[in-house]
């Protein structure tokens, strides 16, 4: 048995490039149908992601959200949660009120006020230029686990990253990580992919350069060359 584990946005699924995307899910489809294990692992919550996974009809056989710290199997019963300490989400919002950004609370699914149920909390920025700003202003005030994406600015577990929750879920499900093949486009993909083989797609942020990994024009090429 083989087994990917792929990044969503801009990896599986290209919201500028319909025909690519749709290669990617045929590609997903006879990949599992041949016995491997497929999972997505998305720095989207829970809700978000389903929507455009039920739309799209993308399977999985495991589902990894907000960066890690939500773990799901093939039929979404919630495997593993890691949540963020309530006073460091305490701490972290009087600075954001401080500095009057538009944030929200995410327990994995929907928007919460219970800070014992949070998994991230999720600042909204009109672009990455503005989000990068950010980080580093919210960096510079105090020491969490943050980092900016394509329009929001993300803060989440120390621990919390990919690579972490993949050999969560290997030792949870005692899987083989002889059998496990990575593959990303973003920073948030750093981690797991230096810790695991495989590839990144040729349209990448520019730190993981630093890896020397194998480029793909997109993801239906990586599965193909992973078959082989």
């Amino acid at each position: 048995m083989k087994f990917i584990a792929s990044d969503f946005d801009e990896t599986i699924y290209l919201m500028d490039d319909e025909i690519t995307t749709k290669e990617n899910i045929t590609a997903i489809k006879d990949f599992i149908s041949k016995g491997n294990s497929f999972c997505i692992i998305s720095g989207r919550n829970y809700t978000d992601i389903k929507v455009l996974l039920n739309e799209l009809d993308i399977p999985y056989t495991y589902l990894i959200c907000e960066d890690g710290a939500k773990i799901f199997n093939s039929v979404d019963q919630c495997l593993d949660t890691t949540y963020l300490d309530k006073d460091e989400i305490e701490e972290t919002i009087k600075i954001l009120d401080e500095e009057e950004y538009d944030y929200y609370l995410d327990d994995g699914y929907n928007k919460t006020e219970n800070k014992d149920d949070t998994v991230k909390i999720v600042i909204n920025c009109k672009d990455r230029e503005e989000a990068l700003k950010i980080e580093k202003n919210i960096k510079s005030k105090i020491d969490i686990h943050i980092y900016a994406s394509r329009t929001h600015v993300n803060i989440i577990h120390k621990t919390v990253n990919k690579k972490n929750a993949l050999e969560k879920l290997f030792y949870l499900e005692d899987l083989d990580f002889n059998d496990l093949n990575v593959i990303g486009d973003n920073d948030n993909d750093y981690e797991m992919l230096k810790r695991f083989k495989g590839g990144v797609i040729t349209n990448h942020h520019k730190i993981l350069d630093e890896l020397n990994k194998k480029e793909f024009d997109s993801l239906h090429e990586f599965i193909e060359y992973v078959e082989k």
